[in-house]
């Protein structure tokens, strides 16, 4: 066991660049904290509970579900997609429900604060670790890479916010980290520990599920194909999950599933019948009536923003192939990730932002490019690196699944973090390549482009941290 979570030990010569992380993740959740502590501390019943966390939390497109699980335990997860994530959580629910007499408080605030910035620290640790244990760079270029890592806008968000993305990516990262020391020590991944990583990162997201096979398939070659390892690393974990996703959706969610269903069928007979009565009202009304009942009279359009689907039946319902594919890119992909659009900050797109936003300053379109390039860079120095590829792999499949299908197109920032960590690593080949002037050169571009990402995000996030709730 002690060998098993070994790992997640500082060692000697990280403690510093560790202790750094540690402090920049605790700061973000401290303003989180001090933004959020007036509407979320208040205790209360579950439904009370429950109904408030929503109505109160408002950052980009994410949602509050690990709030509202940690508040008062319920399976609220989509669990065909987060299968172990509302089961992972529930015993920080019980430190809740202890802590909550004995304080006068909700205190789940406090305690998603404490599980992001642990996040949030072993995913730059990990980061470091990948860049200089498995790609081998210099702990300036490594603190300097993990550094432009985190000035990314959602880096940042992500750090502080209670979504299931903050633990997708650090899991991911621990996944990398895994893959690369085994490639370097030319060992296999064994069964047993595709299994449980398998196992886990499933468990948080469904997605990841690809992405644990793809990384053992890059390190083992052949051996993958073995029957023993298909059969107890991947085939067993997948039907146990299944089996557990289906017990957990009808214990838990079909309940909730089917109150929700009835009250959206009450209310639909609620408006109808308020529709016929106004109806009626206005076909007896005189005309001087009718003319103020006019305007009431008429419905609202709401456009929808999610672009038309491959099928309307099953998982393809959520696919779009009409959002347009380069604005996506440039302002969605590679934009608001990097730094964020000054206008709608850390707005919902399915509520008030648009689904596009250009940058006020033209400059940003700079420094977004800068990075497109040195991430391509990065990929021709690093062409022969079975790491680099994997990681890539990860990369061409989240591209695939947003830009090809169209899955969360829509909104494909608040998914970013699933992928940005490709960027350093693929960078860090560039780093390696380059010697003299041109490795002080690149080590200036570097510097630059994360000091002004750390200061215009920083600026903007402060900005909303210290703006009231509500």
């Amino acid at each position: 066991m002690g060998k098993l979570f070994g790992i997640f030990r500082i060692k000697r010569g990280e403690a510093l660049p560790a202790a750094v992380a540690a402090v920049a993740a605790l700061a973000l959740n401290a303003f989180f904290v001090y933004k959020m502590y007036g509407v979320l501390t208040p205790p209360g019943n579950a439904a009370k509970l429950q109904r408030h966390i929503f109505n109160y939390f408002y950052i980009s497109g994410y949602d509050p579900i690990t709030l509202v699980t940690v508040s008062s335990w319920t399976d609220l997860y989509n669990v065909q997609r987060h299968p172990l994530l509302a089961f992972l959580i529930s015993p920080l629910s019980l430190l809740n429900a202890g802590l909550t007499p004995l304080t006068g408080l909700n205190c789940a605030l406090f305690i998603t604060a404490a599980l992001m910035a642990a996040c949030a620290f072993y995913s730059l640790v990990f980061l470091r670790r990948t860049l200089t244990e498995v790609i081998g760079l210099g702990p300036l270029d490594a603190n300097l890479l993990t550094t432009l890592f985190f000035s990314f806008g959602y880096v940042m968000v992500i750090t502080f916010t209670p979504d299931h993305f903050g633990f997708s990516m650090c899991m991911l990262l621990i996944v990398l980290y895994v893959a690369g020391m085994r490639m370097k020590k030319r060992k296999i991944v064994p069964t047993w520990q595709m299994a449980v990583l398998y196992v886990f990162a499933t468990g948080i997201t469904t997605t990841n599920s690809v992405k644990t096979v793809l990384m053992q398939l890059a390190v083992n070659g052949r051996k993958f194909f073995r029957p023993s390892n298909i059969l107890v690393g991947i085939v067993v974990p997948s039907v146990a999950l299944w089996m557990f996703c289906k017990f957990e959706y009808d214990t838990f969610v079909a309940p909730i599933d089917k109150a929700r269903h009835e009250a959206r069928v009450k209310k639909r007979a609620a408006q109808k019948a308020q529709e016929e009565k106004m109806r009626k009202l206005y076909a007896e009304a005189d005309s001087a009536t009718r003319a103020r009942m006019a305007p009431k009279m008429k419905k609202k359009r709401v456009v929808s923003k999610q672009g038309r689907p491959l099928s309307n039946e099953g998982m393809l319902r959520w696919s779009d192939v009409t959002t347009p594919r380069w604005p996506s890119l440039v302002e969605n992909v590679f934009g608001e990730p990097l730094l964020f659009h000054r206008r709608h900050l850390l707005g919902d797109a399915l509520r008030h932002r648009p689904v596009f936003v250009e940058y006020d300053i033209k400059a940003n379109y700079f420094v977004e490019a800068a990075v497109a390039l040195l991430f391509l860079a990065g990929i021709a120095c690093g062409a022969r690196s079975r790491l680099l590829w994997l990681a890539l792999s990860w990369f061409g499949f989240d591209m695939a699944l947003h830009l090809g299908l169209g899955f969360g197109i829509n909104e494909v920032y608040i998914m970013s973090p699933h992928w940005l960590f490709v960027l350093p690593v693929a960078m860090a080949f560039l780093f390696r390549r380059a010697r003299g002037w041109r490795l002080a050169a690149l080590r200036a571009v570097v510097a630059c482009l994360a000091a002004y990402m750390l200061a215009h995000n920083g600026w903007l996030l402060c900005r909303f941290m210290l703006t009231p709730v509500g």
